[in-house]
Order: structure tokens, then sequence, then C-alpha cells
């Protein structure tokens, strides 16, 4: 099995730099750069579309915080990809962090020091308790709405990349963790 996962891991190459681009003359890099900057309104705009009485700018603040916090984290894991691959690499000791509840600990705690006043923070999990499928996400949903009117903010699903979508409109069948268990 170590032989196998050293084998794969050959295979994969590491996640690209998480370091924010920069606009210059290269059309590659400003590129990057719009489409960086359009990534982070696109999950602003959704996030203040959760009601009227959310704050535009504190969904700039998530919205940054969560995309460049994801691309962070795939930098300090020093992720392999695709993510399940990762997954292997940590069960069996050669990588320390980077499982899906790892990225929710993680980026849970990066948007809990923006001391939001108009959001509110939920712990996601999906097939809980289940060994290979289970999966844990941060959710976010404006202040006094449901876990379920929320938007899945989940890091792991793409290798750093933020993957975002309503709670009511993912995949996975999320339940709320309890703040209790975090």
């Amino acid at each position: 099995m170590l032989l196998i996962a050293l084998w794969l891991s050959a295979c994969v190459s590491a996640h690209q730099s998480g370091q924010l681009p920069t606009e210059n003359n290269n059309s590659g890099i400003s590129r990057e750069a719009g489409t960086y900057h359009a990534k982070i309104a696109s999950l602003q705009n959704d996030l203040a579309a959760l009601n009227g009485r959310t704050s535009i700018v504190e969904a700039g603040q998530v919205a940054q915080t969560a995309i460049q916090y994801s691309a962070y984290l795939a930098e300090e894991y020093k992720l392999v990809r695709p993510a399940v691959l990762h997954n292997v690499l940590v069960r069996i000791g050669l990588k320390d962090r980077g499982l899906c509840h790892h990225w929710t600990a993680d980026l849970m705690e990066q948007l809990e020091r923006l001391e939001l006043k108009t959001y509110q923070l939920y712990w996601g999990v999906a097939h809980r308790g289940s060994e290979l499928r289970e999966h844990n996400s941060v959710v976010i949903a404006a202040k006094g709405q449901r876990f379920e009117e929320g938007i899945v903010l989940d890091p792991w699903r793409d290798s750093g990349e933020l993957h975002w979508t309503p709670v009511k409109n993912d995949r996975y069948p999320w339940q709320e963790r309890p703040r209790s268990e975090w």
C-alpha cells in the first residue's frame, strides 16, 4: 500500500502557488488576476443575496478571506491533487494535514477572526461517521438564518480552489454539526 501511494504521489503534481496574482504586462497574469477578482465578486454577491440585511462590506471580507485562505492552506498543506489522493497520504502518515475536517477547522478559525455581525458560521457534515464518505465543510448564513438556508464554503473539494453552493443545492446531504463538537 505504501509503495502504491508513493508511486501515485510521484505522478501527481503539487498544487500551484496560492499567492495572489499581480497585475503587470504579462497577459496570463492579468487574466489570472481578473479571474481571482471575479471569483471574489461572485461569492460576495452570493453572500449578499442571502438576505437584505447583510453587509456588502462583510460579504466582501468573507469572500476574499475564504478564497485567499483556501489557496494559502493548499500551500501550507503542500497539497497533492486530487484531494482524495492527499487524504490517502495523510492517512498513511506521509502528510500531516489536509483532510476535509482540517480544511474546515482552519477556514472556520480564519473566518471567526472577522467577528462577523451580519453572518453566522456553521459546521456542516455529510455522511457523518462513515470512514470513507464523511465530509465536513464551513457553512455560512445570514444572521438569524437556519443552516439549511446557508452557503457551503468547501476548500477541500477542488484542492484549495474554493467551491461554494447553497446547502440545499449541493450533492452532499449536509447536516449541522453542533457547535459543542467543534
